[in-house]
């Protein structure tokens, strides 16, 4: 059996969103409660698993992303 090197682990943009956008010791987050049509809400939920992440994880990034650029 041949030894080889564990491959290299490269974060994908989500991965580092995620780890930046992780809650700290000191941070307080809110709850909050939105509707969302039925058919977004399965475009989101399949963008969300496409990408590997929570629903929540995928909607904090999209917000923020647009938000950043000054799209809104």
């Amino acid at each position: 059996m041949a030894i080889a090197r564990k491959p290299q682990s490269h974060q994908s943009e989500i991965e580092k969103f995620i780890a930046r956008a992780s809650p700290g010791k000191d941070d307080k987050r809110l709850a909050v409660f939105i509707r969302f049509p039925p058919d977004l809400l399965k475009r989101i939920d399949a963008a969300a698993k496409a990408r590997g992440v929570s629903r929540a994880a995928w909607i904090l990034m999209v917000a923020s992303r647009a938000l950043d650029s000054g799209e809104w």
